[in-house]
């Protein structure tokens, strides 16, 4: 097995373990402490993924302290059937195949989203003026914020937010009908909540570091805690600021029922995004805080030192696994032993 397909196959390795590992420490740190807000819990989930992701480059500690172990000759600890090169490079392609469709489908969502901006209508800002609060006007100037209306071709699409140093926003047209200016206003104020939280570079960077992580099981169930605490976060930043919190339940409703067959590209945020709208719905409907309290000083101390411990373990462990692949033992610090001096010679017999 080449020195590439080694490095590789260890990572992936790392991985295996490494990511439920930081996946139930995140998880029973929000079990202890359900009460936090929902943005600290979406950067809780999100640095989950990240020494998840991080974590298994602890292979090249393996190749940096032992260079011997990249020979010609090498050899893995596995069983025989897959000890050769035709078992190791099927190993490999079975880590490596859904992380290229995944990979292909962010590209894919990336040209989608890219067309559709193209193809939509710019939304006269006489239009937004009328209907908007001043304070939702202020804040699309000053992030840049562009609102676009879907025409006859992309009448499929929407709402959803895409664009980092250029956000623009694209909603369909019937919510510009006087009928629907509650929804409208909702709309506008969820979508620009996710370029107040600059959620788009935050959503890119965990896609990105999602790809290779396709293969396993836990990187849907991360996906899935992003998505819901990233659109509870923007629930947070509307409900009771822009509408109280019945109104904007209902107009979230009626955005479901609106959009049942209509999808956003992958890289794309939608209001209808995540596939929790039944529990959002749940938490505006009790009037539980979204919101919930941040964490204190305490808390964060406490946080940081646990996550540091919890990588340098994590990534300290990916040496050893590179070095059971190379089938190289753990190296020993053999202490030298000095033997004892002889004895003396016996004095002379003087007579």
């Amino acid at each position: 097995m080449s020195a590439l397909e080694q490095i590789i196959l260890s990572w992936f390795l790392n991985a295996a373990w490494a990511l439920p590992v930081c996946f139930f420490c995140c998880w029973l740190f929000l079990r202890l402490d359900p009460n936090l807000a929902a943005g600290i819990r979406h950067r809780l989930w999100l640095a989950a993924l990240s020494l998840g992701f991080l974590a298994p480059f602890g292979a090249f500690l393996g190749l940096w302290g032992d260079s011997k172990t990249m020979s010609s000759g090498l050899a893995i600890g596995v069983p025989a059937r897959l000890n050769g090169p035709g078992g190791m490079r099927l190993l490999v392609l079975a880590f490596l195949a859904p992380a290229l469709y995944r990979a292909f489908l962010l590209l894919h969502g990336g040209v989608a989203a890219k067309r559709l901006r193209r193809r939509a209508i710019r939304v006269d800002p006489g239009i937004l003026e009328s209907v908007l609060p001043k304070n939702l006007l202020l804040s699309m100037k000053r992030h840049r914020a562009q609102v676009f209306s879907t025409g006859p071709s992309t009448s499929a699409w929407g709402p959803f937010t895409c664009g980092v140093r250029h956000p623009f926003i694209l909603i369909p047209a019937a919510f510009f009908l006087p009928p629907s200016r509650q929804v409208l206003v909702s709309v506008v104020a969820h979508e620009l909540a996710h370029v107040q939280r600059g959620d788009m570079l935050l959503h890119l960077l965990s896609e990105f570091m999602l790809v290779p992580l396709a293969f396993h099981p836990f990187s849907y169930w991360l996906r899935s805690k992003l998505a819901e605490t990233r659109e509870m976060a923007c629930d947070a930043r509307v409900s009771g600021q822009i509408l109280p919190a019945t109104d904007y339940a209902r107009c979230l409703l009626d955005v479901a029922a609106a959009l049942r067959d209509s999808a956003s590209p992958l890289p794309a945020l939608g209001i209808s995004e995540s596939a929790t709208l039944e529990s959002r719905i749940r938490a505006l409907i009790s009037f539980s805080s979204l919101r919930g309290r941040g964490l204190g000083a305490w808390h964060k101390c406490c946080l940081i030192l646990g996550a540091s411990t919890l990588f340098a373990l994590l990534f300290s462990s990916g040496r050893r696994t590179f070095l059971w692949m190379s089938a190289v033992p753990e190296p020993r610090i053999q202490k030298l032993r000095v033997p004892p001096p002889p004895p003396p010679p016996p004095p002379p017999n003087r007579r």
